[in-house]
């Protein structure tokens, strides 16, 4: 009976490892759709951690990027998700790490 309950109690704990260890992110095909306005993905998942704003040089269109931040394994790796949204609409999501070559833009509004 005693080996019963220990044999239980380690399936269980490993069970619960186990489950723990996110490995899937929450940015899938599934939950984010091309075409998606910039409000939609902010009410789905939150207030991203960044956001970034570039100039297109060819269209002088203005790009705006989200960072997400997902931890997984119990927080010991991660991965940062970056929407892309052009017009006020998601045409890209990437996943990866981080570009820390590419120093901020920075947009001021002159009187």
């Amino acid at each position: 009976m005693r080996l019963f309950l220990k044999h239980t109690v380690c399936m269980f704990l490993i069970l619960l490892f186990v489950i723990s260890c996110k490995t899937s992110s929450k940015f899938t095909s599934e939950s984010v759709n091309i075409g998606m306005t910039k409000e939609q993905v902010i009410s789905k998942f939150g207030k991203p951690y960044k956001s970034e704003f570039k100039g297109d040089k060819e269209t002088t269109e203005l790009q705006e990027s989200l960072f997400y931040k997902e931890n997984f394994n119990m927080g010991n790796s991660s991965i940062t998700n970056i929407l892309i949204f052009k017009g006020g609409k998601l045409v890209a999501l990437k996943q990866g790490k981080e570009s820390e070559s590419n120093p901020p833009t920075i947009v001021t509004q002159h009187p």
